[in-house]
């Protein structure tokens, strides 16, 4: 995840409803839909699937 510069770490829980997020390890965007659960938004998602995530897990804001 340091390839980006312009994103930094943050764990699932910090990240706002609504928000977009990187998940490193599915290499893919998603945004945060509740406390648990998110959807992606590239590659094969089109935001209608949820994906379950842990509040610990590490993820990418871009800034």
């Amino acid at each position: 995840m340091n390839d980006n510069p312009s994103r930094y770490r943050a764990a699932f829980r910090d990240v706002a409803v609504g928000q977009r997020f990187y998940d490193p390890v599915s290499e893919e965007y998603f945004v945060k839909q509740s406390d648990g659960m998110a959807a992606m938004v590239t590659g094969p998602g089109d935001g209608s699937v949820p994906d379950e995530f842990e509040a610990d897990d590490v993820v990418g804001i871009d800034h």
